[in-house]
């Protein structure tokens, strides 16, 4: 397979990487493949999701969970310490020859290319003549699968239509549109499905705008903001006694005054970036459960939007992949990014919803405060509903909570 390969190349420059037929387009900032002491190694997630399966990266145990759907298993221990990789609740034996898997610089698990068709049940081919990496999924047949009758259950159609990012069953990422109304799912795909809809269902498709309706699948994070400081603060002076009664009563925690100054702080900043800075408040307020922090985020962090916040406490080592090291900190065993000031946290937010929002790089003279900014693919989600399954997981209906169950209040 690495026969007459250069002893160093990046397959990102040199050589190419195709996954069932259709070429990779490393996003900017991605780690990608390499030629190594004469193996390939390709980053394990960008393979894994592009062949379907659910990538998920454990710090705490330096474990990549992969759940390819074709079972539910545990996870085993990890008693070595060493990074390892665990497929549908199996861990996964790279054999000595055919290279260790190991961490990138840009933070992504690195396997050699000969173990990927063994870990994720594909082929895999080295094309001298195109310098091509083809990898091509084994299709299966379905097991324990019944037929859609688009006549009597028109589910998947109603899916369809929605254009909605959502999570498989199996922990997949997909949009809705690419659901197939003539296939045949399983029963627990089936009731997954339904679930999702159930969810869907609870929000409006169009809002009510004061200049016109918009669709919420057109409604997008760049643009003018709408609501002013006042709206949204006043909105919040008139939820404050829920929240206040909330915390205290059922959370048993010190309630915390909902600070002033960070609606005009959003809509100020946001208008720099071209984002629609009176929702990214909202989100914030979402994030942070009107800045009560209840979750792993603490309020002296100023971290408005979970940055960084995985579920498990961080070294204190993490790569600020270029941002500014005067205003962006890890702490070893905090969750998120900690930023100096509550401007820079705004800020770095801002920048997190450009990165999704758009292409473009940051506009000039802008310093960069958000640590993932490199890490996002750029302009993969326009719209604050394409947030779905992608800021939150599963998130299905994350954007449409946003606006509907948040920001539209203020209005």
């Amino acid at each position: 397979m690495t026969a007459g390969m250069p002893a160093e190349a990046s397959v990102g420059q040199d050589v190419k990487l195709v996954i069932n037929n259709a070429t990779v387009s490393m996003p900017e900032g991605e780690q990608p493949p390499i030629i190594k002491a004469n193996r390939t190694y390709v980053p394990l997630r960008i393979v894994g999701e592009n062949l379907g399966a659910y990538v998920k990266w454990d710090g705490s145990t330096k474990r990549v969970i992969i759940n390819t759907g074709n079972q539910n298993g545990g996870v085993p221990a990890n008693n070595t310490n060493k990074l390892s990789i665990v497929i549908d609740g199996e861990l996964l034996d790279i054999p000595a020859t055919y290279g260790s898997p190991y961490i990138s610089k840009a933070g992504r698990t690195m396997i050699p290319l000969r173990a990927v068709g063994e870990a994720l049940g594909c082929q895999v081919k080295w094309l001298r003549d195109t310098k091509t990496v083809d990898i091509t999924s084994i299709e299966e047949d379905p097991v324990s699968f019944i037929p859609i009758d688009n006549k009597k259950d028109n589910l998947i159609n109603q899916l369809i239509d929605y254009k909605a990012n959502i999570r498989l069953y199996d922990g997949r990422f997909i949009n809705t549109s690419v659901l197939n109304g003539k296939a045949t799912y399983s029963k627990e795909e089936m009731a997954h499905f339904k679930s999702i809809k159930e969810l869907l269902d609870q929000y409006n498709d169009v809002i009510e705008l004061p200049d016109g309706d918009v669709a919420m699948s057109e409604f997008t994070i760049m643009g003018e903001s709408i609501a002013t400081a006042d709206q949204l603060n006043d909105w919040l002076d008139e939820e404050t006694w829920r929240i206040k009664n909330k915390v205290e009563n059922e959370l048993n925690k010190e309630f915390k005054p909902i600070p002033k100054d960070l609606a005009k702080l959003y809509i100020e900043i946001g208008k720099q970036y071209g984002i629609r800075g009176d929702i990214a408040f909202s989100q914030a307020v979402k994030e942070t459960f009107y800045f009560q922090f209840t979750g792993d985020v603490q309020s002296w962090q100023n971290n408005f939007s979970g940055i960084w916040a995985i579920g498990s406490p961080l070294t204190g080592l993490e790569d600020l992949n270029g941002a500014d090291g005067g205003s962006v900190f890890f702490e070893p065993g905090v969750h998120g990014v900690v930023f100096a000031t509550p401007e820079i946290g705004v800020e770095a937010h801002i920048q997190h919803l450009y990165a999704y929002a758009t292409e473009e790089p940051l506009p000039k003279n802008k310093t960069l405060y958000d640590p993932r900014f490199s890490l996002v693919t750029k302009g993969s989600a326009p719209t604050w509903i394409s947030l779905n399954a992608r800021w939150a997981v599963p998130g299905t209906t994350y954007g449409q909570s946003i606006v509907q169950d948040y920001w539209l209040k203020a209005l």
